[in-house]
């Protein structure tokens, strides 16, 4: 059975010029390990990885100053 963890990743950037940040990307990432598992969660489409501390869904907010992801 399928770990049930789940997050959305929104990655934001700055608007040249304004003290402004928008949104440049959002994923839903879905953990595809066993249920159970131990350590960080994974989503393998997306490549990344999260830490939860057991919610069923996470909120992650990365900010880049350019594009360096």
């Amino acid at each position: 059975m399928q770990c049930t963890h789940r997050a959305v990743l929104i990655i934001t950037r700055d608007v040249e010029g304004t003290s402004t940040n928008v949104a440049r990307e959002r994923k839903n990432l879905s953990c595809g390990l066993a249920k159970g598992h131990e350590g960080a969660h994974e989503d393998t489409q997306y490549e990344e990885t999260w830490e939860d501390e057991g919610k069923t869904l996470t909120h992650i907010l990365i900010h880049l100053e350019n594009e360096e992801r």
